[in-house]
């Protein structure tokens, strides 16, 4: 392996040379500047706004939206810039991270919220970090660039997530997302509107492993990510939710996009579209099974995906755009028969043949209309497929095991919002969705590893179309300038289990001075039992929802105008938990559990060609299976968790960034012993999640240089994970031989891993 990675780096450090002596070579372009070009709209109406004022810090450029909050600013040299924006009445908002290219459009989507304080001693401004107005705590938004350049992620939007506060990494081989001791199947995920079931490459719903996001980051205007106390317009999810907004393509000109690293290839497009419209689209394909074939591994996984975006301006009042995705997962082990496959490796395996497809597919239609200056209306029509089939078995049968499950949803959602007053905004909705699918697995008995008999079992799940109704009326009410209210009441319900729920939220944030203020948030939320949950056995159709009680208090202060430092403390209560049986696929509601925890945090915008965060997160996450049992550390309990990022711009052409984390290891069940049954030794296990697994932590260092050519720009990086090759544990596994000896084998995660990449722009 160290061979591999050393040859990866040999070639990286010859190519990096290459490019150098080229760009030594090669002129730089005549014409090396750029276009900035968006609109700027308000925040809360998204009405446009009438001659706003746009300026590129530090530099005499700037423009005045026009009568379609559109603004134009051309000739600017290429670079990194901060955007500032201004309007009457509404509070200034700085973009950082504007890159600007010689011969391309860079887009900028700009919103504006209104002034919240007008006093003579208080006067708050937006800055660098605004926040919707009806969540006051627990949200952190990324922009495109900060996801670009964060060490350790390649380029990857969940393996960025994993760097905040609150949220715990399942190690490199894994891109899910654990937030404030939660399992990764509590997370909402959107994009432009339209729900995800799986947005990760090889992750299953119910699993905790996922190697990549299905979307490509430079896809991508921005992310919010709420951690806890969303509002009521969200539901459905108990722990946390991730709202991506893809890019509208540009106006001006087309731009395209090639780029590749050991992840996959993949390429982007976006431009004008005749009749006052704009496109942009991706297409990828992984690199995984070409790296196992070099690597010598039995498995060969790859990956597709795709996501295109149309917007068009009908007039003045009417948006439409139109969003679609599809990928495809596929890997095939072909055991004994695979002449790569060492007699040692083909042991570690239960079966020797293994196919395994997983598929994903959503399109939908978002039309935005502004019916009057302080109101609009948000309709969505999607359909989401998501589905996966499964066969295992040996040379003589290969179907032994298997799975062909899908579930397919079709949905129409609305939301409209009114600026009632300019203290009130009132937000009310609802949406209804139609669940159709199917559920058929098959598998032989077994025998666990500590010899308990699992009977054969045959499930064909193929329920009539169910549906789910949701309604929510929520309110941000200022009723003085420094007090900011946010109430919401959701009612859900779900035609499968003949279930009402109502969810009260409320959130408040009280300014103490212009950069100090007081935020706290409490709400119930609930998670329905998904298809995949109630298939497994006749007796899940009586799951109910499970229940989480959030109760989150903060404070955040501003050092400076891109500096900030928050401190929050949050209790989950948890009620209704789903819990499985070990040795049958009968689900009940008899668990119950808490999450609590404080988290620290700094944040420093990238200005002045630094950027940097630091954060600290301690907590505590247990769970009991009945009210007569005793509590236990859940498996994705981490106490502490530290996050050390920073990055500097070195010049015009070089950065570089660094990441430190570290973590505590995850609770495991430990094998304490032996017992002999019926001749056979098996393992005898000790307390539940008893142990705990080393302590997590690694280094990893990214390394950008950029080459300017005369029509095109190439970016070169490495990123490399894990730089002092820290063997992290991610599991044990434990086995009995025919003599009694346990022998206990460590799975690890990567060691030194260089991600090498290439980037063109056109």
């Amino acid at each position: 392996m160290k061979s591999l990675m050393q040859k990866y780096l040999e070639r990286f450090v010859r190519l990096t040379v290459v490019l150098i002596n080229l760009n030594s070579v090669i002129a730089y372009a005549q014409d090396n500047t750029g276009t900035i070009s968006g609109e700027v709209r308000d925040a809360v109406s998204k009405r446009p706004l009438l001659y706003a004022n746009v300026s590129v810090v530090g530099t005499q450029f700037g423009a005045v939206t026009d009568d379609k909050g559109y603004f134009v600013i051309k000739k600017i040299t290429q670079g990194t810039y901060q955007l500032k924006t201004s309007y009457i009445g509404y509070s200034p908002l700085l973009k950082d991270d504007i890159v600007v290219v010689h011969l391309r459009n860079t887009s900028a989507s700009i919103e504006l919220f209104p002034s919240q304080i007008e006093l003579n001693e208080v006067s708050v401004t937006g800055g660098y970090f605004q926040k919707p107005l009806d969540q006051s705590l627990s949200i952190r938004s990324l922009t495109q660039q900060e996801i670009r350049r964060s060490p350790g992620s390649a380029e990857d939007i969940f393996r960025v997530m994993q760097s905040l506060p609150g949220v715990a990494t399942a190690g490199g081989k894994s891109a899910q997302l654990i937030v404030r001791g939660g399992s990764p199947d509590e997370n909402l995920t959107l994009l432009d509107n339209i729900e995800i079931y799986n947005p990760i490459h090889f992750a299953r719903t119910g699993e905790s492993m996922g190697i990549i996001s299905i979307i490509n980051p430079s896809l991508l205007k921005g992310v919010d990510f709420m951690t806890g106390g969303f509002p009521a317009k969200y539901g459905d999810k108990m722990s946390s939710v991730f709202e991506m907004s893809l890019l509208d393509g540009n106006k001006e000109i087309y731009n395209t996009d090639i780029n590749a690293n050991l992840g996959g290839f993949g390429a982007m497009v976006d431009g004008p579209v005749p009749g006052n419209g704009s496109m942009i689209f991706s297409a990828r394909r992984g690199f995984f099974d070409l790296l196992t074939n070099l690597m010598n591994k039995p498995a060969a996984p790859q990956y597709y995906d795709a996501v295109a975006k149309l917007t068009y301006d009908l007039d003045e009042k009417n948006r439409i755009s139109i969003v679609g995705f599809y990928y495809l997962d596929q890997i095939l082990r072909e055991g004994t028969s695979t002449t790569k496959k060492t007699t040692s490796e083909a042991t570690n395996f239960k079966y020797d043949y293994l196919t395994r497809d997983d598929y994903g597919t959503a399109f939908g239609i978002n039309w935005r209309f502004l019916f009057s200056p302080k109101a609009f209306s948000l309709t969505t029509l999607s359909f989401s497929g998501n589905g996966w089939n499964t066969l295992q078995g040996t040379e003589t049968d290969r179907s032994l095991s298997g799975e062909d499950i899908r579930e397919n949803s079709f949905d129409v959602k609305n939301e409209i919002t009114f600026n009632i007053l300019p203290n009130l905004e009132l937000k009310t909705g609802g949406y209804l969705r139609f669940i159709d699918s199917k559920h058929i697995t098959w598998k032989p008995a077994d025998t666990t590893r500590i010899g308990q008999i699992i009977p054969a079992t045959s499930v064909s799940f193929l329920p009539e179309m169910s549906n789910k109704v949701t309604f929510f009326l929520q309110d941000t009410w200022r009723p003085f300038s420094r007090l900011s209210l946010s109430t919401g009441i959701r009612y859900d319900y779900f035609s499968f289990t003949k279930e009402s729920n109502f969810s009260p939220r409320i959130a408040a944030s009280f300014h103490l001075t212009d950069k100090t203020s007081l935020n706290a948030s409490f709400g119930k939320f609930y998670q329905t039992p998904a298809a995949y949950q109630i298939a497994l056995d006749p007796h899940n159709v009586f799951l109910m929802s499970s229940l989480a009680t959030h109760y989150i208090v903060g404070i955040d202060h501003l050092f400076a105008e891109d500096t900030k430092f928050t401190v929050e403390a949050y209790y989950k209560d948890l009620t209704e938990v789903f819990v499985a049986n070990d040795t049958t696929d009968v689900l009940t509601n008899a668990g119950s559990g808490f999450a609590r925890g404080i988290e620290f945090s700094l944040q420093k915008k990238f200005t002045d060609g630094i950027v940097g965060s630091a954060s600290y997160s301690y907590s505590v996450s247990k769970r009991r299976d009945a009210s007569n049992t005793e509590t236990y550390y859940f498996e994705y309990d981490r106490p502490h968790i530290v996050n050390l990022i920073g990055g500097i711009e070195l010049s015009e052409t070089w950065q570089l960034g660094f990441k430190f984390q570290y973590a505590s290891g995850n609770p495991y069940t430990p094998v304490v012993g032996t017992a002999i049954k019926n001749g056979t030794y098996y393992a005898v296990d000790g307390a539940y999640n008893s142990s705990r697994l080393p302590d997590y932590h690694k280094l990893d260092i990214r390394i950008d240089k950029k080459f300017v050519f005369e029509k095109w720009t190439l970016t070169a990086y490495l990123d490399l994970w894990n730089v002092y090759n820290r063997e992290n544990v991610l599991s044990y596994s434990s086995k009995v031989d025919a003599t009694g000896v346990i022998t206990t084998t460590p799975r690890l995660d990567f060691g030194i891993l260089p991600i090498l990449g290439l980037s063109a722009q056109f």
